[in-house]
């Protein structure tokens, strides 16, 4: 009989941005959502009977949830335990505490020893039996630098090679802890970590980059495994597709930004079985199953110089599906003596949606033709400027991509260079 286990991730609960306060409830709107989200994946594994439940991490927006958050999560938790359904959490980076030996946002359920509940908060080897058998899970928090920084070796270094240190660590960890297992036994590694090769997403790209310590998948996709479950991106993928171990983000379970607007939302069900033709013995399997995840739509439109600007709008809006979803409207007016946008009119055509994020009138797309023209004269932050007015999608990220885009024009100023070799900046 194979042994059946749901892997979910990125649940992130206490995130309210795009809706509103519940004057009824006093709760912001989009608890609604991560909460059914979170509703429906484990009705799907108490519904389909898993043996197991592996959460991979990031269990709320913050390391400090609020009373009413916990509640939340206690109480589907308590939904799994009467179904007697074993639940392995592992400590994601948003579960964890800046500073040194406070508590992660998850350890509380460690901490009541529950039955048939898990917290990996450090590296660990559990194995636990369900009812389809043992099971070896691997378990890999998010490796944090403050650890590291408590160390006298470690202090000092630089960012860059405090994360190669990092790095090094998780891999050696990853292999010791295959050399351990038994190889007649089913095994997992579940693991809050960031993989070079992932395609991250949404306000990711902005919050990731240049800050998180990567493994390859070389390292995550050891055979030693049968499944690698794991969490921090939120866009669903198999880094490792077609080959043994699949090495799986689960993806989030309800969209966060609009940077995550064309993304399916869900969890994994993976099936692990005996097979006699596997060198492993076992042949690994899984399904996505997605959410009912709060729908991001984006209509962008270009009113040309005959057209009525707010009539355009209003007829653009009938054209797309915007029930229920966070809708917003970026649009470019090719006529400088255009009747204002009547701003109601346009409001009473998006009445169907869930919430309205803004709409936002966007430059003549001139710009392009200045982009053309870019050289080495002009400052990093300007060709910058100009990218994100040509990319409504970007202007929510504006002041973050500006902030890296200063430090690395500050690197740039700063790095070492021969007198022959020294590159343009724009302060020359």
């Amino acid at each position: 009989m194979p042994l059946r286990f749901l892997h979910f991730a990125d649940l992130h609960l206490g995130i309210e941005n795009y809706g509103r306060l519940d004057p009824g409830t006093g709760l912001h709107s989009r608890i609604r959502d991560f909460v059914g989200s979170l509703s429906f994946v484990f009705d799907l594994a108490i519904e389909r009977n898993v043996d197991l439940v592996v959460f991979a991490g990031d269990a709320y927006k913050t390391c400090d949830p609020t009373p009413t958050h916990q509640r939340e999560f206690a109480l589907h938790l308590r939904r799994l335990h009467q179904a007697g359904i074993p639940i392995v959490m592992v400590v994601g980076n948003h579960d964890t505490p800046v500073a040194f030996g406070k508590a992660t946002s998850v350890d509380i359920f460690s901490a009541l020893e529950l039955d048939n509940t898990y917290v990996i908060r450090r590296p660990d080897l559990l194995r636990l039996e369900t009812r389809s058998g043992p099971i070896q899970i691997a378990g890999l928090p998010w490796p944090t630098r403050g650890v590291l920084r408590t160390h006298e070796d470690f202090k000092n270094l630089p960012q860059e090679e405090l994360a190669t240190k990092i790095r090094e660590i998780c891999s050696t960890q990853i292999d010791e802890f295959a050399r351990q297992l038994d190889p007649g036994i089913p095994s997992l590694l579940a693991a809050h970590v960031a993989a070079a090769e992932a395609t991250y997403s949404g306000s990711e790209r902005t919050a990731i980059i240049g800050q998180d310590p990567t493994l390859l998948t070389g390292t995550l996709a050891n055979p030693a495994f049968d499944y690698v479950a794991l969490g921090h991106v939120h866009k669903h993928q198999d880094l490792h597709s077609g080959q043994p171990p699949p090495v799986v983000y689960s993806g989030s379970i309800e969209r966060i930004d609009f940077g995550e607007e064309k993304e399916e939302k869900g969890v994994c069900l993976v099936s692990i079985e005996d097979d006699p033709t596997s060198p492993t013995g076992r042949t690994t399997s899984f399904e996505f199953a997605p959410t009912d995840a709060r729908r991001f739509v984006t209509i962008q439109l270009e009113v040309l110089e005959e057209e009525d600007p707010t009539q355009a709008i209003v007829e653009a809006i009938a054209e797309t599906d915007i029930d229920d979803a966070i809708v917003r409207i970026a649009y470019t007016l090719h006529s400088e003596t255009a009747p204002p946008i009547n701003l109601e009119q346009v409001r009473q055509a998006l009445a169907p949606a869930f919430f309205v994020a803004g709409i936002l009138p966007q430059k003549e797309p001139t710009t392009r033709l200045r982009r053309a023209g870019v050289s080495e004269e002009m400052g990093l932050g300007d060709a910058l400027d100009r990218y994100i007015d040509n990319n409504p999608h970007l202007q929510e990220h504006r002041a973050t991509l500006q902030r890296y885009a200063d430090e690395l024009d500050r690197q740039i100023d700063l790095a070492p260079v021969d007198a022959g070799d020294r590159p343009h900046s724009h302060s020359d």
